[in-house]
C-alpha cells in the first residue's frame, strides 16, 4: 500500500496570524455593534427624559393654570406677586385665594377658601395651601413640590386700570386681583440650554 504526500503549503488548520485577523474583526464589530446600541439607548433615554419633563411643566401649568383662573382677594388673604431673585434668577412668589375644587364662588365662605402660594426654592417650585385661614399653628400648611431642575420662576400680572404688565401685585393696594397673571417656567433639561415655557391665564375667567 502507498501513501501519497500532501503538497507543502496546503496543510489544514489556520496560522496565529490568521487567527489574530479573525479576532480583531470580530472585536472591531463588536464595538461598531455596541457602540451604536448604546448612542441608540441614549438617544432613548434623553427623549424619555425630555418627554417626562414636558409631562411635568403641563400638570404644573395645568394646575396653576385652574387655581389662578377663580382665584379671589379678600381682607382674610389679599392677593399677592412679590418678584425676587436668586442666584441670578427670577424666584417670583404669589399668594391668593381659592376654592378647593376649583369652584368660583362669590358669596363663599372664607373657610371654605384655600390660601395658596406659589415660590420658587432653590430649583423646586413649591405650592403651599393653608386650609385653615384663621390657623395661629403650621399643622393646616400642606407643602407639595410641583416641579424639580427648575431655573427661574417669574410672574407678571396686568393691572386693567393702567393696560399695564407689572412686576409686583399688592391687592391691599389696588382693587383686587390682577386681571391676568403671565407665568414664566424655566427648566435645565440635561445638558442642554435651559427651556422656557410661558402660559398666560385671564383671572375670573371660569
Amino acid at each position: 500500500m502507498s501513501f501519497r504526500q500532501a503538497p507543502q503549503g496546503s496543510e489544514e488548520g489556520f496560522t496565529l496570524i490568521e487567527i489574530l485577523l479573525a479576532v480583531s474583526l470580530i472585536a472591531m464589530m463588536a464595538t461598531l455593534v455596541f457602540g451604536s446600541l448604546y448612542v441608540t439607548t441614549s438617544a432613548m433615554d434623553a427623549a424619555r427624559a425630555k418627554s417626562a419633563d414636558e409631562q411635568i411643566v403641563r400638570r404644573t401649568l395645568s394646575l396653576m393654570i385652574d387655581e389662578l383662573a377663580v382665584s379671589e382677594s379678600r381682607a382674610t388673604g389679599p392677593w399677592m406677586g412679590i418678584n425676587d431673585q436668586r442666584d441670578g434668577q427670577p424666584a417670583d412668589s404669589v399668594a391668593f385665594l381659592t376654592m378647593g375644587q376649583f369652584r368660583g364662588a362669590d358669596s363663599a365662605k372664607d373657610t371654605e377658601l384655600v390660601r395658596i402660594v406659589y415660590t420658587r426654592e432653590g430649583d423646586r417650585l413649591l405650592r403651599f395651601s393653608r386650609r385653615n385661614l384663621y390657623s395661629l399653628t403650621d399643622e393646616s400648611i400642606e407643602k407639595v413640590e410641583l416641579a424639580t431642575k427648575v431655573k427661574g420662576f417669574n410672574v407678571r400680572y396686568y393691572d386693567g386700570k393702567s393696560q399695564l404688565w407689572l412686576d409686583e401685585w399688592d391687592s391691599r393696594g389696588k382693587a383686587g386681583a390682577p386681571k391676568a397673571v403671565l407665568l414664566e417656567l424655566t427648566l435645565l433639561q440635561g445638558k442642554e440650554e435651559p427651556v422656557t415655557v410661558r402660559q398666560w391665564v385671564a383671572i375670573g375667567a371660569s
